[in-house]
Formats: structure tokens, sequence, C-alpha cells
């Protein structure tokens, strides 16, 4: 499997991490840490590009659950946008597509927070 790679871009108040590669049990700590550094920097606005993901493992997406959880009880949320349909049937067979917002395009999310 491929590394991910996080890349960070912040728009005003919110911030959207573009992942690109694998999320697994070596790789997903990563992506743990930057949620954690924007949480301790009270930014709880976060949308997660999805286009370059390959594989995302059900403890990592579990452990979106919890930030996305973290984040509403602060105002914010976490949103996940262009999942491909081989991540999004995972995310859907677990029942987190009932608790965590989709979308299509990044523009959608956004506007959605700024809505």
């Amino acid at each position: 499997m491929r590394e991910c790679i996080i890349k960070r871009e912040e728009q005003e108040d919110l911030d959207i991490l573009h992942l690109d590669g694998s999320l697994d049990a070596h790789s997903f700590p990563r992506l743990e840490s930057a949620l954690m550094d924007l949480r301790e920097s009270s930014r709880h606005r976060c949308i997660l590009d999805c286009a370059g993901l390959d594989y995302i493992s059900s403890a990592a997406l579990g452990a979106l659950i919890g930030f996305a959880r973290r984040a509403r009880e602060n105002g914010g949320d976490l949103k996940l946008v262009k999942l491909s349909p081989k991540i999004y049937n995972i995310v859907e067979l677990l029942g987190f597509h009932k608790i965590l917002e989709i979308y299509g395009e990044v523009d959608q999310a956004v506007e959605k927070f700024r809505g």
C-alpha cells in the first residue's frame, strides 16, 4: 500500500486536508496527529479531501468519527469529500455515512460550513 501523504490548506476558519495514499494502521497515526494539532489550535472545522485515497481501514474511520464528535462539541465538524466508490462502499457498509457528512466536491462542503 502507498504511504498516505497529507497536505493542509487553510481557508479562513476551516482546514482542508488533502489525502493521497492509504490510511491503514501504519499510516493513520499521521492523520490522527494532524487532526489533534487542529483541535489543540482550536480549529474544529475540517474537510478531508479523499480524492487520492486508495484505502481506509475501519479503525481509521472509527477515529474520524471520534474527531467529528469532538469537533461538533466545539461548534465545528468533519466533512468528507470526493470518496471513490470503493471507499464510499466501506463507509456505507459500516454505517458511517449516517454519522459523517459526505460531499462530491470540496466547494460543496465549504458552502455547507459557510451556509
